[in-house]
């Protein structure tokens, strides 16, 4: 079984995808933006042939369609299955069901790639399912942040089932603080290795009982950071300001959660940007460093 067939579009005449078509002649009809070729099944050629100035916004357009519609988002799913395809062959070596997962990511990405950036929105998607599939699998240094993250927290899906049996008679502080962690890491608020920073801040002031009324709520208080940064390989100054933004992107991102256009207005205004060659080498030097050092409380 192909990624094709995990969506039944292998066939131009499927349910779906002749849905979509009929949906693409209704959308172009309403957007001449979109109207570049008349029939959907012409749209893959058509992105091959033309330039980044003239694809992006014709993407840019069937992207925000797909957020509230269902048969824009298969449309969507439909133009870039070769490249999932392709993709899937290349990680078929890491899994038997390689293609069910290639299919299922993809879907996620596309469900949510309404705030991603004006341009290179169709290899943003595919780079986002290489890297969720990855780290699914638990291959690359996407894998090893996700997995040491969430090993110094209790995931969501804990409290989904504590929730199920007790009903709470007030907030859950950890429960909305590991709710707007989770969000933020989906939304790219903030990075996996900026909330592992923050709990190990967390704990040692805790543990050192930092006083509250100062340094970012004990957080970023001098004794807190020299002590992490004891397994970190930035300078005390550097790592405080990292800490510093880390805190100021979340209570920007909290802030706009509280209202869905908000959020809108806060997800249009910060496109997700994928990582260049430089910073994923960094990231992975970051890593390796934290490796060597001891990471996290465990090896202590």
């Amino acid at each position: 079984m192909c990624v094709a067939d995990h969506f039944g579009l292998d066939d131009p005449e499927s349910p779906l995808l002749a849905e979509a078509r009929t949906a693409w002649r209704h959308w172009c009809a309403q957007d001449g933006q979109l109207a570049v070729v008349d029939d959907l099944l012409d749209l893959r050629g058509w992105t091959r042939r033309a330039q980044p100035a003239v694809k992006d916004p014709v993407l840019a357009r069937l992207t925000a369609l797909a957020r509230n519609d269902v048969t824009a988002r298969v449309a969507l799913v439909w133009l870039l299955i070769p490249g999932a395809t392709a993709l899937a062959d290349r990680l078929g070596d890491l899994s038997p069901e390689i293609d069910g997962l290639v299919a299922g990511q993809l879907w996620i990405e596309v469900s949510r790639s309404h705030h991603l950036g004006p341009r290179g929105i169709a290899q943003a998607i595919l780079n986002e399912t290489r890297r969720q599939v990855t780290a699914e699998l638990g291959v690359g240094n996407q894998a090893k942040l996700r997995d040491k993250v969430w090993t110094e927290v209790r995931l969501l899906d804990h409290f989904d089932e504590r929730a199920v049996l007790v009903e709470p008679t007030e907030p859950d502080g950890e429960y909305e603080m590991l709710e707007l962690f989770d969000a933020a890491l989906s939304d790219h608020a903030v990075e996996g290795l900026d909330i592992w920073l923050l709990h190990e801040l967390a704990t040692d002031a805790t543990a050192m009982a930092a006083p509250m009324r100062r340094g970012r709520c004990g957080l970023t208080s001098p004794s807190v950071v020299e002590r992490v940064a004891r397994i970190r390989p930035e300078a005390v100054r550097t790592l405080r300001r990292r800490v510093c933004k880390a805190i100021d992107q979340l209570r920007e991102y909290a802030t706009a959660r509280t209202d869905d256009a908000q959020l809108a207005e806060w997800r249009a205004t910060h496109p997700e940007r994928m990582p260049t060659e430089r910073e994923l080498a960094q990231e992975e030097a970051d890593f390796d460093a934290l490796l060597q050092a001891g990471f996290g409380r465990g090896a202590a």
